[in-house]
């Protein structure tokens, strides 16, 4: 697959950008974050700044934006769909930890978006749970900028470290 996916880059450099804007979405929206492993986002990110296509500075704010879109993608989806989900017979049967789970995020709502954030296992979910539960839009919003720009820094010191061993 990543054969696939370095092929296209290196036939296609300018479309280099909107490959790293999508899977960074991908791995933070819920619907495709359970499926688009952050890995991928990592391995396209190492190879369009080993090959010179774009400046790390750009890589990382493409990342940065494209996460910070599928994070406030996910906290919408959790506010407007989240409230019929809970009333379903499936949820109704998981009522008890759906409420514990509920009560943790209230309490700490805006630090779960930052420890969130840096765990892969549970990226696209809390914003969608976080949606869910009663923090308010510009909280999730102010938070969630606060974890991408940190996730960014961090992944931007990753590609140049891992890219230049792999380099």
């Amino acid at each position: 697959m990543f054969e696939n996916i370095e092929t296209f880059l290196s036939n296609n450099n300018e479309l280099a950008w909107i490959a790293i804007f999508m899977f960074a979405f991908m791995e933070s929206f819920i619907l495709s974050g359970i499926v688009v492993s952050s890995a991928i986002l990592f391995t396209v990110c190492i190879f369009v700044y080993n090959m010179g296509i774009l400046p790390l500075h750009f890589i990382v704010l493409i990342a940065m934006l494209g996460s910070h879109i599928g994070d406030m993608s996910g906290f919408l989806f959790g506010k407007t769909v989240g409230p019929s989900l809970l009333s379903t017979k499936f949820i109704s049967k998981r009522e008890k930890a759906i409420k514990r789970a509920q009560k943790f995020l209230e309490k700490t709502g805006q630090y779960t978006v930052i420890l969130g954030r840096f765990v892969p296992a549970i990226r696209a979910i809390v914003p969608f749970l976080l949606g869910i539960s009663e923090l308010k839009t510009l909280r999730f919003y102010l938070a969630d900028l606060v974890a991408c720009l940190c996730w960014g820094i961090a992944l931007g010191f990753l590609v140049t470290g891992i890219g230049s061993i792999l380099g």
